[in-house]
């Protein structure tokens, strides 16, 4: 954890995702075959950051919780 909040220290201001960023941070991500969920097209992903591992994998149930959310952000900044 230390060495990822040391990385983390390294930028202060980020302006574009790099793919140097992107081997900084990440390890590696493994994508999982598409699958079907009450009618909906779900693929789950897994993420393991530098020095971290894996931090916490999201149901499809919060995942969708967390686009909505995202929408509502996104429509609450367009109309502001």
């Amino acid at each position: 954890m230390q060495r990822l909040i040391q990385k983390v220290k390294q930028i202060t201001e980020l302006k574009a995702l790099t793919p140097e960023l992107i081997h900084e941070f990440v390890d590696k991500i493994v994508v999982y075959a598409p699958r079907y969920l009450d009618g909906k097209r779900v693929q789950l992903l897994d993420i393991y950051y530098s020095g971290v591992g894996i931090l916490h994998e999201l149901t499809p149930e919060e995942m969708e919780e967390a686009f909505q959310h995202r929408l509502t952000e996104r429509n609450k900044e367009k109309t502001a």
